[in-house]
């Protein structure tokens, strides 16, 4: 059924038609239901880590958190820090969503780009170390969309129609391509019959990771540190671009306890430092030019953040001392 629609993850369905399922669901619902495609893509980045265990004989069962899963295989040295910070924020992103009801457009859209760069990374790491993706086909826009959501669609937008006049596939294709895409978004009966095909699988996917598990661990040791060595190099590859990376710091930031939305706490959209509050200031000028970031506890700046990457976000945190810290999540008020 998947396989008859374009989307972002259709190149998956050689690995597990489950991720497949779960990636056109959180496209599906993300017009409409922002806080169901968050849910959704969290199951996508659970069952991807589950594959990444399977594949190298550390899948131990599908009731272990996602956090600790993450936690061991990022100790072993099969999911590189590029790749856990995907995973993370996917993970956080739908906690927030069935935690406290949480997920509006712009998470949703920033989360569908990084499970959409997650599943390059393992296509490469398991599959084709020199698969090239394309460009990413936008979801179709909400109906009571805001400003910066438009202008943020309309970028990824022009981004695809220049990828496709770039590699001359004509203008009747694209027409097809979308025309296929919201016929099927307008088909009830289809994304019924993918959520429930989704919830029935359930099953048959712990027997497949069993065997993949089983497998694995009849490897020798050489092919596991292959494995491990083409996940660092398919790791180099993830590319986010700067309104992800603002995303993902943002998110980093709040999880440290800093207030941070580099869309509206912002100076230009006059954000200032006020007594009792811990904020991470977006475009705060200074001699040298508009720092991305910078942190304040009250009144007092602290420190400031140049949002640069290392093909994934990678900021440097730059601090009035010598001190240097490499993630936001070391940096607490």
């Amino acid at each position: 059924m998947a396989a008859s629609i374009p989307s972002n993850f259709s190149f998956l369905n050689v690995h597990d038609e489950q991720l497949v399922r779960f990636g056109m669901l959180a496209e599906r619902y993300f017009p409409d239901d922002p806080n169901t495609s968050l849910l959704k893509l969290r199951q996508f980045g659970e069952v991807l880590a589950q594959l990444v265990a399977s594949r190298v004989g550390l899948f131990t069962s599908g009731e272990e958190p996602q956090f600790e899963l993450l936690r061991r295989l990022q100790g072993r040295g099969i999911v590189p820090r590029e790749a856990a910070t995907l995973f993370h924020a996917i993970k956080n992103g739908g906690n927030e969503a069935s935690h406290r009801g949480a997920g509006d457009h712009r998470t949703a859209l920033a989360t569908l780009r990084f499970a959409w760069q997650l599943g390059i990374w393992y296509h490469r790491t398991f599959q084709e170390k020199g698969f090239k993706s394309g460009p990413f086909i936008p979801p179709v826009a909400p109906a009571d969309d805001n400003e910066a959501l438009r202008a943020e669609l309309a970028r990824l937008n022009q981004a695809l129609d220049a990828y496709r006049a770039t590699h001359k596939q004509t203008a009747e294709e694209l027409a097809a391509t979308r025309a296929r895409l919201e016929a099927a978004q307008q088909d009830q009966s289809f994304w019924e019959g993918m959520a429930s095909e989704a919830e029935q699988a359930k099953a048959a996917l712990e027997q497949r990771l069993s065997a993949l598990q089983t497998a694995a661990v009849a490897k020798s040791s050489d092919v596991l540190d292959a494995m491990v060595a083409s996940a660092s190099r398919a790791a180099e590859g993830v590319d986010l671009d700067e309104a992800d990376t603002r995303e993902i710091i943002d998110r980093q930031l709040r999880d440290a306890g800093w207030e941070a939305d580099s869309a509206e706490l912002r100076y230009g959209k006059g954000a200032r430092p006020e007594k009792g509050r811990n904020q991470a200031i977006a475009e705060w000028p200074t001699p040298q030019g508009p720092a991305d970031y910078v942190l304040f506890v009250g009144l007092t700046p602290v420190g400031s953040i140049e949002a640069k990457r290392r093909n994934a976000t990678s900021p440097l945190l730059r601090w009035p001392s010598s001190n240097r810290q490499t993630l936001c999540a070391d940096v607490r008020p």
